[in-house]
């Protein structure tokens, strides 16, 4: 009962309360006001000029600190581009260790903060001049491991002086942390800071790396950075009275402190260890990284300059961290503590002084602005009767000046409004006479418009409807259309259903709540034809911004919603055969992986589809009927399947099937069969009756599948297995396929950078005459030396190299390869009558520089070409007779030997073989190392023997393996042979023992 009694009374103060208090009043508070806030802000702007003082100091001296590192990790580095640069230079040579050792120790008298300065090689050999805790230098030396490394007192001309000790288990300088480092970035780096043994010392190495004209790693120099030296730096520093500087790893591990001359930990063992923020026993340190940890979870996470203040048992610290990093990877962060208490004490003396003069201010404020107020109220009362004077309708009040300029001007202004009102009456009927011919004018504007236009006033009921609205909605006249009966009275549904469109829901509708909308969800359905509609709605706002109409535009787009339809069904299926597109199929692929991982038990297979032989129907009989054969192939497809299926065209003659909710592979596999048995019978295009088959690969679809290219690869793969086997027929797809497909595709990638790594090797067998052993000259084949895998073997990667087309390069660099050897060994055993065979694929007869190819391989070798056979396969001569003949005879006329190779494999004729300005048959090793006599094969080899001279061709034996075979040649007449018996392809140095020899039989 009292609080109410208290709050009428203030109520009654605040509405009968005099002039002269309200005036006064907020004088005061405002003075009041003003005073606490000058005083809070005298406090805050000390603390922030206190704040601002450490801070810069924090900024300087971490800009010194930034300072000094630079200085000294570049240093480090200038080292290392010293030393690199005479190396290059040849003025330090890498294996000369003893003039290596002197010249760091020359550039430890130097640089006095660096510890270590050192080389490594890939043989494993280690050179370093060392500085120890007396100042006195050490050389440190390794030769090939297993060796021991050795310590050496140092002369003092910086020579290696007398043995000192050994190092036991000295770690191989290739396993070493800053050694892979260097050989794996192949730049200048830094190594990881590690804690030395042979003296107490924490160290960061600065390495790079010496590579070769080809990029090869020839060793690695480095030197190390005594980090001790940063925190004797960091000591030397003032931060504050008792500020505290460190530089951290984002792993917690300390490089320097300001209070740790020497950043580690020296164990029980006597080794030293890395020092942590847990180890180092320093309350601030611990403090503060604790604190940034809560803050960012982790040292990592801190990539700005950060300034913070925390508490360390209840007293304020200023915190900065700077991320430092170089362009050498380093990543530290340097860290600044200072006490607030350094800084603070003045300014809460100045505190309380300036509290004493803000109340002396305010006693003196309030006095003056009690006398202000009575001046003001006198002019003020009367400006109040005159005002509720005016508020009768008595406008002919006016108000005498006073003497305050602000009063006066008021007076003046009151007087004037005075008049003003008369004049406003009069105006107002003018302006209701302009409202009414503006009404006019824009409902001209309204019917003028090409599309419809309808009104609903705020309780939704249809008020107006332009004339092409009622066209579109088929009404002569604004029927009296309450809100409820909108939908019914124009039957307006969602567009592409039979479902009634929600009232609430309507365009004008969602205006009338204040949205703008537009929309093309609407139809009208009317005498059997459906109108589409795209329909603007806004709100229209009344004086008080209050909703007052909504006004809704609308058009027929059912031409456009119907042309869009045909772009879409464009863009998801193929032109050709009207099968769905790659894009369709993707969409149809990526809907059936989500269901197989939401649906236990849902299968699906796909097909992936190649025809057989179409590019040469297409290239034969034309692109009309090659057109005309994917059509039809489609409509087989599509009659093989369900109607829940999915047939589309890849692209190309490529077609793949999708078949859902199956139970089994089976299913997929009869799926196949169908296409097959639909095929046994000829298609007729243009009077052409034409057999076509297909090679179909299978993947059986589960929820394992996560990207639908990883679905079509798998039956990809597949398909090819298909066609590799003898097409007409399907594979199933097996993780052995994909296994094979990968490598596969990595032989590939290892075969286009073996020619630039210089990986291939050309080994020579020797070819002799039969009759007396001789050595007439040699085959060149090529030989792989893969880095990892070894020797590979020919069969394993030449018809790769023939189908990516690499086989080119390669027959190219070995045609040089052999002829600079066949010129080389000519000149060393001054025997000009030796000859090298080389082999050319395919690829080589389809190219147009062939013969410049020989041309320059011979002038570059300085070699006759009489003494160069090129050989060739029967299946190279049957893809272009006539071509081939020519390119032959041109090699001929040009002095190189033609021969034939695997002769009898093949599908020679003798009705261009005849033609071919050839010089030697070599019987296949099939049919020699077979043989028996009366057998086949010796009667295959005796009538390519007689064959040979009837053709007055030389003839040579492959795959001689016993003496029986050479002596059953001898006895056919065969004049040259070769074989394992006679020799295994060599590498060069082996070929020239047997040049030295000469004779094999």
């Amino acid at each position: 009962m009292r609080l109410k009694r208290t709050k009428a009374t203030v109520r009654m103060l605040l509405y009968r309360a005099p002039l002269r208090l309200v005036l006064i009043l907020p004088f005061v508070l405002q003075i009041v006001i003003a005073v606490s806030i000058t005083g809070w802000l005298s406090y805050r702007n000390g603390e922030q000029a206190v704040n601002d003082l450490a801070a810069q100091l924090r900024d300087e001296v971490v800009a010194r600190i930034r300072q000094h590192l630079d200085t000294e990790l570049a240093t480090s580095h200038l080292i290392n581009r010293i030393n690199l640069g005479l190396i290059r230079s040849g003025e330090l040579k890498t294996d000369d260790f003893a003039a290596l050792g002197t010249h760091f120790w020359h550039q430890l008298q130097t640089f006095k903060s660096t510890n270590t300065v050192f080389f490594g090689n890939p043989q494993g050999r280690f050179i370093a001049a060392q500085r120890l805790d007396d100042n006195s230098l050490i050389f440190i030396k390794r030769e090939l491991p297993p060796a021991e490394a050795k310590v050496y007192n140092a002369s003092t001309q910086g020579k290696l002086a007398a043995f000192k000790s050994v190092i036991p288990n000295f770690i191989d300088v290739r396993k070493r942390p800053w050694y892979k480092a260097a050989s794996i970035r192949r730049t200048p780096t830094w190594g990881n800071i590690f804690a030395l043994q042979i003296r107490p010392s924490i160290d960061l190495p600065a390495i790079t790396p010496v590579l070769n004209s080809n990029r090869d790693l020839q060793g690695v120099i480095g030197n190390n950075l005594a980090l001790g030296t940063i925190s004797e730096f960091l000591y030397s520093l003032k931060v504050g009275q008792s500020g505290q500087t460190f530089i951290l790893e984002q792993n917690g591990e300390l490089v320097a402190s300001s209070t740790a001359p020497q950043p580690f930990l020296i164990g029980k063992d006597g080794k030293t260890k890395r020092m942590t923020v847990a180890t180092s026993n320093n309350a601030v340190l611990q403090a503060a990284t604790d604190y940034l940890l809560k803050q960012f979870s982790n040292l990592k996470g801190i990539s700005t300059t950060k300034q913070l203040r925390f508490l360390i048992d209840r007293k304020p610290y200023f915190i900065e961290v700077f991320p430092y990093q170089d362009q050498w990877g380093l990543d530290w962060l340097i860290v600044v503590v200072v006490p607030e208490s350094d800084f603070m004490g003045q300014i809460h003396a100045n505190t309380r002084t300036t509290i004493v003069l803000c109340i002396g201010a305010l006693v003196i404020a309030t006095y003056f602005g009690i006398m202000t107020t009575r001046w003001l109220t006198r002019p003020l009362l009367q400006l109040n009767y005159a005002a509720k004077e005016i508020a009768q309708g008595n406008f002919q009040q006016m108000i005498t000046a006073s003497r305050i300029r602000e009063v006066k001007e008021l007076a003046s202004s009151f007087n004037q409004m005075t008049l003003q009102l008369q004049k406003s009456f009069t105006q107002m009927r003018s302006l209701n006479q302009a409202l009414l011919e503006s009404e006019s004018r824009v409902k001209q504007f309204l019917e003028a418009l090409p599309v419809g236009v309808a009104i609903h006033n705020q309780a939704g009921h249809l008020t107006y409807v332009n004339r092409i609205g009622q066209r579109l909605l088929n009404i002569n006249q604004l029927p009296n259309t309450e809100k409820w009966n909108l939908i019914d009275t124009f039957q307006q549904y969602r567009a592409g259903t039979s479902q009634p469109y929600p009232l609430e829901d309507l365009p004008a509708m969602r205006a009338l709540r204040g949205e703008t909308v537009q929309t093309e969800d609407i139809e009208i359905h009317r005498d059997n034809r459906v109108i589409s509609l795209e329909v603007w709605a806004t709100p229209i706002f009344d004086e008080q911004e209050q909703i007052a109409y909504a006004i809704a535009a609308f058009q027929d787009i059912s031409n456009r919603k119907q042309t869009q339809a045909q772009l879409i069904y464009n863009a998801l299926h193929d032109a050709l055969t009207d099968l769905p597109n790659r894009n369709l199929l993707m969409e149809r692929l990526e809907l059936a992986i989500n269901r197989a991982k939401r649906v236990d038990g849902y299968h699906f297979a796909v097909l992936f589809m190649d025809l057989d032989r179409f590019k040469v129907i297409n290239d034969s009989l034309g692109h009309l009927v090659g057109d005309r054969l994917l059509i039809s192939f489609a409509h087989k497809l599509q009659s093989s399947i369900r109607s829940t299926d999915l047939a589309a065209r890849l692209g190309g003659d490529e077609f793949v099937l999708v078949l859902e909710e199956i139970k089994g592979i089976q299913e997929a596999v009869q799926t196949a069969e169908r296409i097959f048995a639909q095929l046994q019978s000829p298609l007729v295009l243009f009077e052409h009756e034409v057999f076509i088959t297909t090679s179909i690969g299978i993947v059986w679809g589960t929820k394992d599948y996560e990207q639908v290219s990883d679905l079509i690869r798998d039956a990809d793969i597949a398909m090819y297995r298909a066609k590799a086997q003898g097409r007409a027929r399907y594979e199933i797809f097996n993780a052995q396929m994909h296994t094979q497909a990968m490598e596969r595709l990595h032989l590939e990638n290892d075969l286009h950078k073996a020619l630039e790594r210089q990986e291939f090797l050309v080994y020579y067998q020797p070819i002799i005459m039969l009759n007396n052993g001789q050595l007439v000259g040699f085959e060149a084949l090529i030989r792989w030396q893969h880095p990892t895998r070894g020797l590979v073997a020919p069969g394993e990667f030449l018809t790769v190299a023939e189908e990516t087309g690499l086989i080119v390069s390669i027959d190219g660099w070995m045609l040089h390869t052999a002829c600079q050897q066949l010129a080389a060994w000519q000149r060393a055993f001054s025997n000009t009558a030796l000859k090298i065979s080389v082999n050319l694929s395919a690829r080589d007869f389809l190219g147009i520089h062939l013969l410049d190819e020989v041309e320059q391989a011979l002038v570059k070798a300085g070699l006759n070409s009489s003494c160069l056979t090129l050989e060739i396969t029967e299946s190279m001569l049957l893809d272009n007779v006539e071509d081939t003949i020519k390119l032959v005879a041109s090699l001929r006329e040009r002095g190189v030997q033609i021969s034939i190779d695997d002769f009898g494999t093949g599908y020679s004729s003798l009705s261009y073989l005849h033609r071919l300005p050839i010089d030697f048959l070599k019987i296949d090793h099939s049919f020699v190392s077979n043989m028996q006599v009366s057998d086949k094969n010796y009667k295959i080899v005796s009538t390519i023997v007689t064959l040979g001279n009837q053709l007055g061709l030389e003839v040579i034996a492959e795959g001689i393996e016993t003496l029986q075979q050479i002596e059953q040649l001898q006895r056919l007449g065969c004049k040259f042979g070769q074989g394992y018996f006679l020799s295994r392809p060599l590498p060069p140095q082996a070929a020239e023992a047997l040049l030295m020899r000469n004779t094999f039989l």
